[in-house]
């Protein structure tokens, strides 16, 4: 069966969406990307073969320590990886949040919008049972914090020649920065090279929300003036500067 897909063109409808998941008391996972079109797989798993990206994450563990202050143990390995996911190198982690406000901001918010995409394509925004996912892939129909050790098959072949489990977990994200508490955030941890959304079942833990093209400015302007902004999600002097810009953009001063 396809996964079911609705257009949402305010808050309001998203609000509705939101309430009509079942069981929504389970705590649905939100994810916003700008593009309709893209698959849920992560970076690393997008341009990098399984050994450069045991390449990247090792080399990134032998030369983090001169540039960061505390850095995980050698051996905490969902630690290095929650730090690599965080300064943005290409990881087996997707981002998602409990928020589907953060979410849809994520989608709509034009600094994120890549210059190779067209002013005509669709934003979306996904919700997944985390739970439910977890157990069609073998695990406990929970939701475990990502240091947990059933997920230590899924995480170990990044750094390690090791078999892939070839399955997708759903963690907790441990919350080493206020940037993790401020976007409510959590993981898929992806041992899988098929995107989420092409495996068998995906249609009973997914659903896609699209916020087409024609909509998106409004709705980005609804959010913000809701309070969904990036310096309420990213506590540093970067987001400030980048939302102060975005508010007061230069006059034309020429005669």
């Amino acid at each position: 069966m396809p996964i079911t897909e609705v257009a949402i063109r305010t808050v309001g409808d998203l609000s509705r969406e939101v309430r009509a998941l079942v069981p929504i008391e389970q705590r649905w996972l939100f994810r916003g990307q700008t593009d309709g079109c893209w698959d849920l797989a992560p970076s690393v798993h997008r341009d990098y073969t399984p050994q450069q990206e045991r390449y990247l994450t090792n080399e990134f563990r032998v030369r983090a320590r001169s540039r960061h202050f505390s850095c995980p143990s050698s051996d905490d390995y969902p630690g290095w990886l929650a730090l690599m996911q965080h300064y943005g190198l290409p990881t087996r982690l997707l981002d998602w949040t409990y928020s589907p406000l953060i979410a849809a901001f994520f989608s709509v918010h034009p600094d994120y919008v890549p210059r190779t995409q067209t002013s005509t394509r669709d934003a979306c925004v996904w919700a997944l049972d985390g739970r439910k996912l977890n157990e069609s892939q073998g695990f406990e129909p929970l939701i475990f914090p990502l240091d947990a050790s059933s997920y230590e098959p899924l995480i170990v072949p990044a750094f390690k020649n090791r078999d892939e489990l070839n399955s997708v977990g759903v963690a907790m994200a441990i919350e080493h920065d206020p940037r993790i508490q401020l976007q409510q955030g959590a993981f898929t941890i992806h041992s899988c090279r098929t995107p989420i959304n092409r495996v068998a079942g995906a249609e009973e833990w997914l659903r896609r929300w699209i916020v087409r093209s024609t909509d998106i400015a409004a709705f980005f302007e609804e959010l913000t003036a809701l309070g969904i902004r990036k310096y309420t999600l990213f506590p540093d002097l970067s987001a400030l500067t980048s939302e102060l810009k975005s508010i007061h953009r230069p006059g034309n001063t020429r005669p």
